[in-house]
Parts: structure tokens; C-alpha cells; sequence
């Protein structure tokens, strides 16, 4: 990774933070610059959280930051690492995962508080190009503890990690690329291209029937309870055994890409996506607001309590302050900023 600084021009780089007290819920808006040596936009891609007090978020540019409570801290990555990490997932505060470009696996060491490049991953020859290197992406990783983890990639790939090795598992009835793996309990699931859902018992994967042919971006659960998003404002839940379609209020854009979901309760879920759209479901039905957030492109979003909740994406670390989501759940964005502290990152799109 180049670490010279030439031309450095401040970004707004955007966290939502959704906080509810008592009956009111708001969202705070608190925004950080963050230098970008190659003057472009940032991107995160994803996040994590252990707690309310510590958590992860990864990006372009070989960014990985580090939440402490008190704000967002740059960690060092070791040289050469990629341009872009697209997932992270830790399973203790001493051990995770975090994925990228060409088929990259880093390994978290609390001791020295670094990522660590991983090498003993099993490739098939024909993801690797002229050049021998490797030209998939690992796209999700879902670490269950630190000698069980599993990731999904573009080129149909499952990986599967046991301790010693990412080791290439076959699925013979699988041609999409897949974007999103998650595991519920002892059940594994991952979703991608024309609307595909695999499931995994015993370590063996395998296709279910699924109610969409669009792309699926994201998934997850809480308890036994999934929602699936993706391309055509596509929302799936799953609930006693089945994989059911479901439609957004007429307030949502058409053709929006929702990009990542979070399940709190049978009753409290979010997903957020493209054209700063954020989704709330209240055991009915999902609604969207009507203010959108800057515009941009939201990746991801996470709760770490059922009434604080993060979201980040591009252009953006922002921490959302703002006013009590009302009875029709819009939310109106308050116009007071805070700035909360945030080192040096580099950051490319």
C-alpha cells in the first residue's frame, strides 16, 4: 500500500448511528473528516460490532478501522494488502476475519493489535489469471469461532476454514456468484446472482427453492427468523421453513439496490441501500423514509442493541443525530452536527 500523501483533500466519510431513548427514536448525525491521499471518494463495505462499545469497519483503499466507545481509529494492514476489503466478521474481541480482492484472507492478532496476511488458502486453477493471480473476490465471511469460519465469493466459490486452512468446498449445482453467507445456530445460509439461496447442514451445501430471480445481496437472522435483501428492492423473509417475497409501502424508490438488512426481533428489522434509503419493518410491513441520507450509497448496517444501530457506506462516516422517527416512520434528520474522532485514513473508491 503507497503511504505517501499528495494532495490530500478532506472527505466526508459516513456512519449512521441510530439511538432510541424511551419512546422517542433518533438518529444522530456527527460527521469526521477523513484525509484521502488519492482525492476519491471513500467507500466502507461492511462492519461488525462485538458490543456497543467496539467494533470494525473495512473499505477501500485497505482500510480497516477500529470503534473504542470514543470514535473510529485507523489500524495498520501489511504491505501490499488489497485494494479493497469487502467483509469482516470477528468472532471474540482476540480473533477474526477480514476479506478482499483476489482471493485475500487477513487474521486478526489482539497481542499486536495487526491484521496478518493468510496464505493457506485452497484456489482452483482456473480462478487464477496469466499473471498467477488469483482473480476472485471473497465477498462475506462469517466467522463462528476461531477454528470454524466460512466465506463465499464471486467465481462460486465456499470456502471453508478449520483451523489450519481455507479449504474449497464443492457445490456441483452451483453456477452464480454469491455475495452474502451467514450461519444460524448449526445452520448455514448464502444467497447471490438470479435470486439463489443455498443452505448448509453438516457442512454440506446445498440450493432451496427460492421466490426471486434477483440478485440477493445480503442476509441474516435472529433466532429462526431471516430476512433476505437485493436488487429490485427485493426483500425475502424466511419464517417456518419457508422463503416468502415481501413488498416495501409505496414510499420506496422503484429499482432501488438494497444492499445489507439486519433482524432485531420477530417484530424490528432494517435494511439500507442505494440513494441513501432506509428501510424499517415493524412485524408487518417495511416502510421507507421519506428523507434520504445524503444520497449515497449505503452498505451496510448493524444494531448492537435493539435501540442503537450503525450504518456506513460510501462517501461517508457519519454518525446520524436527528430527531424522533414519527407514527408513519419518517425520519427527519436533525440539522445540528457533532464530530466525533476519527485518525487519519486513506481511502480510495
Amino acid at each position: 500500500m503507497n503511504t505517501s500523501i499528495k494532495n490530500i483533500k478532506p472527505l466526508i466519510i459516513v456512519i449512521l448511528t441510530f439511538f432510541s431513548q424511551s419512546s422517542n427514536a433518533q438518529w444522530r448525525d456527527v460527521k469526521a473528516n477523513i484525509d484521502d491521499e488519492f482525492s476519491q471518494s471513500a467507500y466502507f463495505n461492511d462492519m461488525c460490532f462485538l458490543n456497543p462499545e467496539y467494533g470494525w469497519a473495512v473499505g477501500n483503499g485497505s482500510t480497516i478501522l477500529m470503534f473504542d466507545g470514543m470514535g473510529w481509529r485507523k489500524q495498520d494492514v501489511p504491505a501490499n494488502s488489497p485494494a479493497a476489503f469487502f467483509a469482516i466478521s470477528m468472532c471474540t474481541d482476540t480473533f477474526g476475519w477480514v476479506v478482499g480482492e483476489g482471493a485475500s484472507f487477513y487474521q486478526y492478532n489482539k497481542q499486536n493489535n495487526s491484521w496478518n496476511f493468510f496464505n493457506n488458502v485452497e484456489i482452483d486453477k482456473k480462478d487464477f489469471d496469466k499473471k498467477n493471480k488469483p482473480m476472485i473476490d471473497v465477498r462475506s465471511v462469517c466467522t463462528i469461532d476461531k477454528n470454524n469460519a466460512w466465506a463465499v465469493s464471486s467465481g462460486e466459490n465456499i470456502f471453508h476454514f478449520e483451523g489450519k486452512k481455507w479449504s474449497r468446498i464443492s457445490c456441483n449445482d452451483v453456477t452464480e456468484q454469491l455475495f452474502a453467507v451467514t450461519f444460524n445456530n448449526k445452520t448455514g445460509w448464502a444467497v447471490g446472482e438470479n435470486g439463489v439461496i443455498l443452505k448448509c447442514e453438516n457442512d454440506r451445501w446445498k440450493k432451496v427453492e427460492s421466490p426471486t430471480t434477483n440478485k440477493l445481496r445480503a442476509i441474516h437472522f435472529e433466532n429462526n427468523i431471516g430476512f433476505a435483501v437485493g436488487d429490485n428492492g427485493t426483500i425475502l423473509k424466511f419464517e417456518n421453513g419457508v422463503w416468502a417475497l415481501m413488498t416495501i409501502n409505496a414510499n420506496a424508490p422503484e429499482n432501488i439496490k438494497l444492499r445489507s438488512v439486519f433482524s432485531i426481533s420477530n417484530n424490528q428489522a432494517w435494511a439500507v441501500g442505494d440513494k441513501g434509503i432506509i428501510l424499517t419493518y415493524n412485524g408487518k410491513e417495511w416502510t421507507s423514509s421519506k428523507e434520504k441520507i445524503n444520497n449515497a450509497i449505503l452498505t451496510k448496517i448493524w444494531f448492537t442493541t435493539a435501540g442503537i444501530g450503525w450504518a456506513c457506506g460510501q462517501n461517508s462516516f457519519i454518525n446520524f443525530e436527528a430527531a424522533a422517527i414519527d407514527e408513519d416512520l419518517n425520519i427527519h434528520v436533525a440539522s445540528e452536527q457533532k464530530e466525533t474522532p476519527v485518525q487519519q485514513a486513506s481511502l480510495v473508491k
